[in-house]
């Protein structure tokens, strides 16, 4: 999705026509957690998408890291993206990124989402990883 997100970016979402919107889902237990909590943490200083775009790239590193290690791998990912750290530790500390997080996953659970990642324009429902030209027939046909 990296790869196509910024032609998506740049074709619909810079000209108004979409809302790129990203929901989590927890499905790779505490490190799907901790990520997601980031990112909210990470939003809280209008920053949500370089977290995102970081936690994409790093995935490896995420995935193999120690449990143990995972807050303090995030906490050095917000550093890095120049997130004020007392108010991201803050954050994490009040745990209301968290709780929201596995708010925003029941949801999706709800929904019969699962998995990721998973596309929604209007009432269409795309399952993994799409071409630019799958999200640009479905759009340009709406």
């Amino acid at each position: 999705m990296l790869a196509v997100e910024p032609q998506i970016i740049e074709t619909y979402v810079a000209t108004g026509q979409v809302q790129l919107v990203f929901r989590p889902v927890l499905n790779h237990d505490e490190r799907s957690l901790l990520t997601s909590e980031a990112a909210a943490c990470a939003l809280e200083q209008n920053q949500f998408w370089p977290m995102h775009e970081l936690l994409f790239q790093r995935q490896r590193d995420v995935w193999f890291a120690a449990e143990d290690d995972l807050p303090a791998l995030m906490r050095s990912y917000a550093e890095e993206i120049g997130l004020d750290l007392a108010t991201f530790d803050a954050c994490v500390d009040a745990s209301e990124a968290r709780a929201l997080v596995q708010a925003l996953d029941a949801e999706q659970r709800q929904r019969g989402i699962r998995v990721q990642p998973i596309f929604e324009i209007s009432d269409q429902r795309l399952i993994g990883f799409q071409s630019f030209e799958t999200f640009q027939r479905i759009i340009d046909n709406q």
